[in-house]
């Protein structure tokens, strides 16, 4: 996949708070986290993108790093491999021993405290999240030119500190948690919503389009946060977020993230509407109205898996097939087209609009709609793609299809479909997709790939 997979033309952000070792350089400070290589540009004051397993970040813990005074690069002493290098500028990675040059060791927590009085009496207030969790230093580097230290810690991320006055800056970056369940496109970025296993963080990311910066919230108000664990679709309209979760429809104030949730639990997908939001869960279809009202639409403990808003009219992908609402109706009815093909009733997982055309994706095949002749063309999915789970398309990119297995480029004046396969393309299951006017971005296990 030479095209859109080159090293330029693919990013993959995950959770970066957890460092293992810290190097700083008179240009550049580098983060060795448990999935990735973090880059800030000292003078920029922003972190650059980050290197991880697609850009061959090797497994293992890393004891040490040491930044290489002759170019951008940076040495990571990783177990059980031993040294590597990473050269910023040439995006490579050499192997080999440690030059005796740069054979001095590298500054431990405690001889950076000792050098930093007033820090280690602050540690208590600089180590305690918003969320009153206390964390530990974990690494430390002193820069050569300003009386700077970074610290790495196990769960903020990295720490600017300044031995002389004390004051100190967390630079925090990256997702919330590795896995992302639901997406949706702002005019500068992506919001990303976690999947979180037991024990993870929970909550929404900002991630800026050139991936300059990030922004985490796990929750505004209550004194838990968000309790979800699991996000399914995603909405961005105007200042407010709507999620679905397996608790419910959360609707969220993007700027203080103060929420409502819905009592809708099962959520699995939105849709926006003229008077509100659509709502599709496993018991059935609502309407979140604009008065904050819930409607209901028959027939009910229909799961519904997928929706799409297509003019006047909600497309409703369930698990016995497509249904529509038509204008003025209070329950989901079979396309004409369709009631005979009893091949057809089954689930729905996916729909989007490819111009004036509906698309819609069952467990094995791929369906187009003509609208003229009311007409279905039928393509069949690969079992490389695994379970089909979400749909994609704009003009400039084209149609993409996310699976269980991987994420799929369609083509379909050719009936064809490319799948890049978890994990030598993919790093994990897709469980998102959306587009932006360079990017396309895909939620999934392993965190959030950008894609241009």
């Amino acid at each position: 996949m030479g095209g859109i997979w080159g090293p330029e033309n693919h990013v993959l952000l995950s959770d970066f708070s957890d460092i293992e070792a810290v190097a700083a350089s008179p240009w550049l400070v580098f983060a060795a986290t448990t999935h990735g290589l973090l880059i800030y540009d000292r003078g920029a004051r922003r972190f650059r993108r980050p290197v991880t397993a697609i850009d061959g970040y090797p497994q293992g813990r890393v004891r040490r790093a040491i930044a290489d005074p002759a170019g951008n690069a940076v040495w990571l002493d990783v177990e059980p491999l031993g040294y590597v290098r990473y050269d910023v500028d040439g995006k490579t990675w050499t192997p080999g021993a440690l030059p005796s040059t740069q054979a001095g060791g590298t500054l431990t927590v405690e001889a950076a405290l000792a050098r930093a009085p007033l820090v280690d009496a602050m540690r208590a207030a600089i180590l305690t999240d918003p969320r009153l969790r206390t964390h530990q230093f974990t690494s430390a580097a002193a820069t050569p030119d300003r009386p700077e230290i970074f610290f790495g810690t196990n769960g903020l991320g990295m720490v600017r500190v300044d031995k002389l006055t004390g004051e100190w800056e967390v630079l925090s970056y990256g997702l919330l948690a590795p896995g992302v369940g639901a997406i949706a496109p702002t005019p500068e970025g992506v919001w990303a919503a976690a999947n979180a296993r037991p024990g993870e963080r929970r909550g929404l990311t900002w991630v800026a389009r050139d991936l300059s910066a990030t922004r985490t919230s796990e929750g505004g108000g209550a004194a838990l946060g968000f309790a979800f664990h699991y996000s399914r679709r995603l909405l961005a309209i105007g200042d407010q977020l709507w999620l679905a979760t397996e608790q419910g429809v959360l609707r969220i104030d993007s700027a203080n993230f103060q929420s409502r949730l819905w009592d809708l639990p099962q959520a699995t997908a939105l849709a926006r509407a003229r008077n509100g939001v659509w709502v599709g869960t496993t018991r059935g279809l609502s309407l979140i109205t604009a008065d904050d009202q819930i409607a209901t639409f028959g027939p009910s403990s229909l799961p519904v898996v997928s929706l799409l808003v297509m003019g006047d009219t909600l497309w409703v992908g369930t698990s016995l097939g497509l249904g529509q609402v038509l204008p003025g109706a209070d329950a989901i009815t079979t396309p004409v087209e369709l009631v005979d093909r009893t091949s057809l009733r089954v689930p729905v997982y996916a729909l989007t609009q490819v111009r004036d055309t509906i698309v819609m994706a069952t467990d094995r095949e791929l369906l187009w709609r003509d609208p003229a002749t009311k007409s279905w063309t039928t393509v069949a999915l690969p079992l490389s793609l695994g379970t089909p789970t979400a749909l994609a398309f704009d003009p400039a990119h084209g149609l993409w299809i996310g699976g269980t297995r991987g994420l799929g480029q369609v083509d379909l004046r050719r009936a064809f479909v490319q799948v890049h396969s978890v994990p030598y393309e993919m790093p994990a299951a897709v469980r998102d997709l959306t587009t932006d006017r360079d990017y396309v971005w895909a939620a999934t296990d392993s965190g959030l790939v950008r894609i241009q």
